[in-house]
């Protein structure tokens, strides 16, 4: 039978002491870095939602003005009648697009559209949405695209 040196036995016994002495410590390191942890994971979630939201509002924006700038103005009796018709068409084209794709948390996100032909035969898109997030940031964010595009049936 092999014996044990009485030092090393003795280091062993107040190992095993102190191992034993740590074993809350962990519970709390964990309980004060969960918040913390949790905090930073829906902030990136919220961020990330609102820059897919802004990236669909630029698209809807985008699709709204080309559809407004393509108007074929054949059944309009003038040139004031084609450029409320082409706003007309590019905002419901822009809500059409914003329709299914914005993401929110539990109620619907309706986009604010308007849409206007200037005098240099320009087309403008403004559309904003109000974004709420997860519990970061209690207060709605304002997110909002433009898009201006020339128009083709003047």
């Amino acid at each position: 039978m092999t014996t044990m040196r009485a030092d090393v036995a003795m280091l062993q016994a107040q190992r095993t002491k102190h191992a034993q002495s740590q074993k809350g410590s962990v519970l709390v390191e964990f309980a004060l870095i969960l918040p913390v942890f949790l905090t930073l994971l829906f902030g990136v979630v919220t961020f990330s939602l609102a820059l897919y939201n802004k990236t669909v509002l630029t698209m809807a924006t985008r699709e709204g003005a080309r559809a407004g700038a393509m108007y074929v103005a054949t059944a309009a009796a003038n040139i004031a009648a084609a450029n409320t018709a082409a706003a007309n068409t590019a905002t419901n084209t822009t809500k059409a697009v914003c329709q299914n794709k914005l993401i929110s948390f539990g109620s619907s996100i309706t986009p604010s559209v308007t849409s206007s032909v200037d005098g240099n035969k320009m087309i403008i898109v403004d559309a904003s949405i109000s974004f709420t997030g997860l519990y970061i940031s209690p207060s709605a964010i304002t997110i909002s695209a433009s898009s201006t595009m020339r128009t083709e049936y003047q």
